[in-house]
């Protein structure tokens, strides 16, 4: 495999320029400079054709707000970051983007990427991957390299393109980054990506509120945007997983709920055919309390259900279309 990439044993470091400040609490780090015997490495940012992906698990439940990547590459030289949600090598939507200029030519100009403008909100064990893609004029950016069998600094794999869908090289190789959240919300937490039906409808999901433990707090999930007179369910699970509904990149529909899952009852969403007028709904205690065995029961403080909704679409792939999805968190 012939690689376009720089990496190279650390040894004396410009001082690094300092960073924007943050008001969100760090969540994923993959260190720059590394801690030895892993080294620093270099990467290609420069060439065009080339697109990395540095595959990210989120560990707090909130808000992106961003993250810090670390440049060295020409003064002037820019880079296009962008998020996708899920694996990588991952060729699902852009859910963000933006453009990254180097000041100041720096071996490690430290450079804060905000997302809140995209509203990204994830849960715990969501995965999204940072895309960085050069626009030929130099740039560069920095990262880790753990020869085997040494441990990678972070755990999660980065990806190029040419060359994907595997990891790069010997799956030892890192992006340098740091990713800060907006902290936990205490309300019910909307995730994932709706998918886009045949008559152009996105269904979104909301929960008026967390449930709790007795079953005495109203939790009601609504689901609008529903294409017109469809049969549809609700199902949910105990842990969140984005990936393509579909395979080969068809489809736009995003599965937002691992295995194991229960669904709940068949239900027609109401509204016109061919509008985007429909809805499915689910009084989520009154399903817990009339189905006392039911996946995650008992329910205990502090557990979560990720739920999400399902209905027919003939045209589309696999001939469904899935809502986004929401994580509950049971209160006392």
């Amino acid at each position: 495999m012939t690689t376009s990439f720089l990496a190279r044993a650390a040894l004396t470091l410009a001082l690094p320029v300092a960073a924007l400040a943050q008001t969100g609490t760090i969540d994923q780090v993959s260190p720059y400079p590394p801690t030895p015997p892993v080294q620093t490495a270099g990467f290609n940012g420069s060439t065009s054709s080339l697109i990395w992906q540095q595959q990210v698990r989120v560990g707090l439940a909130g808000q992106l707000e961003g993250f810090e990547l670390h440049f060295n590459g020409s003064i002037g030289s820019t880079i296009d970051a962008r998020v996708r949600i899920g694996d990588g090598w991952n060729t699902t939507p852009v859910v963000f983007t933006t453009v990254v200029t180097n000041q100041t030519g720096n071996y490690d100009e430290i450079a804060f990427v905000n997302c809140t403008s995209a509203n990204l909100q994830f849960v715990v064990g969501s995965t999204f991957v940072i895309e960085l893609q050069g626009h030929d004029d130099g740039g560069g950016f920095l990262g880790s390299y753990a020869p085997p069998p040494l441990t990678p600094a972070y755990p999660e794999e980065l990806y190029l393109d040419p060359g994907q869908p595997g990891c790069f090289a010997d799956c030892h190789w890192r992006m340098a980054f740091t990713s800060f959240m907006n902290g936990a919300p205490t309300a019910p937490v909307v995730y994932c990506t709706s998918g886009t039906t045949s008559n152009n409808c996105a269904a979104s999901i909301s929960a008026s509120a967390n449930p709790n433990v007795a079953h005495t707090a109203p939790c009601q999930i609504t689901i609008s945007g529903v294409e017109g007179q469809k049969s549809g369910i609700l199902f949910y699970g105990l842990a969140p997983g984005p990936q393509p509904w579909c395979s080969l990149g068809s489809g736009t529909s995003f599965l937002c709920v691992k295995a194991p899952t229960m669904r709940t009852g068949t239900q027609s969403s109401g509204g016109a055919v061919g509008q985007c007028d429909g809805v499915l709904g689910l009084d989520w205690n009154a399903f817990q309390i009339a189905n006392p065995t039911a996946l995650g029961a008992p329910w205990i403080v502090g557990e979560k259900a990720y739920v999400q909704g399902w209905f027919r679409d003939p045209p589309s792939c696999k001939t469904t279309s899935l809502s986004n999805a929401v994580e509950i968190t049971y209160q006392p």
